[in-house]
């Protein structure tokens, strides 16, 4: 215990010289607090954020409701998005600005559980006179950093209350759903991506989540899984997995839908004189293309010349009944036979990557590699040596030997630069540089390399309008115009129950009905009247769900996930049929929950059943509770 004291007390006193140094004074603080309307647009900004963390904010304040305190979201400038919990404690709170729009760093604040975090990026408790300031000595605060796939801080998770009612377990609990909420996004980000849960043999606590793509290169994981990089973020999308694990190669290169929660046996190849050397994984994930995630098994298939580097789509196996998708199509068919740069706009999930490979596919380029960046999804600085590559020794964790930037890559290929309007200003001008006379200089280099590349982006946003609004660069824009191409959203698609049908013809390979999968008249209302914010991605994972929490293969509105349900109106008379009362395997369920914890896997172990049918039940019996 008292090691652990230890460090929080130093962070505590260099809080505290650096909150002197800025001096922080209750006036100044007092005032640092948005305006509703500038709030308001501040939030919208993050809106996609909290959808995703919302499920956690809304389990944290329910639980807290009574207990006189609240769960508190800042973002990396200290300002609170979200304050929920005990009605009474926010109100109490109010006077000190525990609340939406108030900035909490320590810039402006002093020593606070949040606004230190955010410096020091690690789980913190400040309890009643260890804030620095006056009025803030009636808190408790424990706060834990969210970090994003790439190690890059993302939001501060904070629970606060009255001093006297603070316990030190409440870090110990902030700083699990923390990291709980950080393996979500790494899970379900829609990069195609393997995801692989590591635990060493003797240790099954902390679980290192480790996401890799198709090549079998590491592009994000969590903190445990940091660990293993000796906490180079900077690896992230340099190192392969096979570099730091042996004997890994049959759990990469498993066939498409053999997914299996049994553990393997690994070993690391270079573990350091106190690290593990023995592991467990098994693979939870895995959304690669069924083509690339066989690819060099055992006894791979030949693939035709047509298909090298990563396009796997062609237009024969893009599905399309609607007029507006229909020459949407036809436009970037014309295209592929030309050179021309292409530039594919449509909101996310509508198709913009598949489009991208059929038209490499259908170019002179398709004997040649297709190369994919999203340009939004990493920092500035692994965006950089991504896309022009590095020399050996450019900077700490560089390999050896050098890499070749994604440029390189392509040479008499095509880039894909997805999310381009996401793209940095000043990677911005770096790339306007290349396609002005198409040579790239690697990072750390002095000499140019000439190459021969096709440029196809894809953007969600209105680029014109960045560009007016100086987010955007103008004569990039105008480099990358070529051919515009735009994908309609799928509400305004009129082939939606005709694409789910086909979608849920290729997952029933994928699961063990005996028989075709179908669905219920209801279901099939939903799909057509339900609006799909996430388009095409979002209605298969959506169908993948349903599909797998059928019993029968007949997918009804339950089966839907309940965000989707809560959109939709169904007539009170279905749901009376579906609806259920509590079972003694209910029960049963809950009762060992509360014995072990809440360790669904341990629950599942004493019941004798999988962890699936512990989280269907639960998830059926909260569903139900609402």
């Amino acid at each position: 215990m008292n090691r652990l004291l230890e460090p929080a007390s130093v962070l505590l006193k260099k809080s505290w010289e650096r909150s002197r140094m800025n001096g922080v004074n209750a006036l100044t603080a007092k005032d640092a607090i948005l305006e509703e309307a500038q709030f308001s647009q501040y939030r919208e900004q993050k809106e996609e954020f909290m959808r995703k963390i919302d499920p956690t904010m809304e389990h944290l304040a329910h639980w807290l409701k009574t207990s006189y305190s609240v769960v508190v979201l800042c973002d990396t400038s200290g300002y609170i998005l979200e304050s929920k919990g005990d009605p009474a404690f926010l109100k109490d709170t109010e006077k000190i600005q525990v609340r939406r729009g108030a900035c909490w760093s320590e810039q402006v604040r002093g020593t606070n559980s949040a606004g230190t975090v955010i410096i020091e990026k690690k789980p913190l408790a400040v309890v009643g006179k260890e804030h620095y300031l006056d009025s803030n000595h009636m808190l408790y605060c424990a706060a834990s950093p969210i970090f994003d796939p790439y190690g890059e801080l993302l939001a501060v998770l904070d629970l606060s209350g009255h001093s006297t009612h603070y316990h030190p377990s409440l870090l110990g609990m902030v700083d699990t759903m923390a990291r709980k909420i950080e393996d979500w996004l790494l899970i379900h980000r829609p990069d195609r991506q393997a995801v692989i849960s590591l635990y060493p043999e003797e240790n099954a606590q902390r679980h290192a989540l480790i996401a890799i793509n198709q090549d079998g290169a590491v592009i994000g994981g969590n903190r445990e899984a940091q660990q293993l990089l000796n906490g180079d973020k900077k690896l992230f999308g340099h190192v392969q997995l096979t570099d730091l694990l042996a004997d890994i190669e049959p759990l990469l290169h498993r066939p498409p839908g053999s997914i299996s929660s049994d553990p393997v046996r690994l070993r690391s190849k270079d573990n350091g004189a106190n690290g593990p050397n023995r592991w467990l994984a098994s693979m939870l994930v895995d959304t690669r293309p069924p083509v690339l995630a066989i690819q060099g098994a055992a006894k791979p298939k030949a693939k035709p010349a047509a298909r090298s580097g990563t396009a796997i789509y062609s237009f024969d196996e893009i599905y399309g009944n609607d007029d507006k998708f229909q020459a949407a199509i036809r436009l970037a068919k014309r295209a592929a036979a030309t050179d021309y740069t292409v530039m594919l706009s449509g909101e996310s999930g509508t198709g913009k990557d598949i489009v991208s490979q059929a038209i490499h596919l259908a170019s002179p380029r398709a004997s040649k590699p297709f190369v994919a960046i999203n340009c939004g999804a990493m920092p500035k600085s692994l965006l950089e040596s991504e896309l022009f590559g590095y020399e050996p020794g450019a900077f700490t964790g560089a390999k050896q030997t050098g890499q070749p930037g994604k440029l390189e890559q392509a040479h008499g290929g095509t880039l894909f630069l997805d999310e381009i309007a996401e793209m940095p200003l000043d990677m911005q001008v770096a790339l306007l540089r290349v396609l002005q006379d198409f040579t790239v200089t690697r990072i750390g280099g002095t000499k140019p390399v000439h190459v021969d590349v096709r440029i196809i982006t894809a953007t969600h946003a209105d680029l014109w309008k960045n560009v007016q609004e100086g987010t955007f660069r103008a004569d990039l824009f105008y480099r990358l115009q070529g051919v515009q191409i735009i994908l309609p959203p799928l509400r305004e698609r009129q082939d939606r129950l005709e694409l789910a049908k086909l979608l849920l013809s290729r997952m029933e390979g994928q699961l063990h009905h005996q028989g075709k999968l179908s669905l219920t008249a209801s279901a099939e209302r939903l799909i057509a009247h339900y609006p799909w914010p996430g388009n095409v991605r979002q209605l298969a994972a959506a169908l993948r769900e349903a599909a797998f929490i059928s019993e029968n293969g007949e997918i009804d509105v339950p089966c839907f996930p309940q965000y989707i349900r809560s959109g939709f109106q169904v007539p009170e008379e279905e749901m009376l049929v579906h609806a259920e009362p509590p079972t003694k395997e209910s029960n049963a369920i809950v009762d060992m929950l509360l014995k072990t914890g809440g360790n669904v896997s341990q629950t599942a172990r004493m019941l004798g059943i999988g962890r699936n049918t512990v989280y269907r039940k639960l998830r059926k019996m909260m569903d139900e509770g609402r």
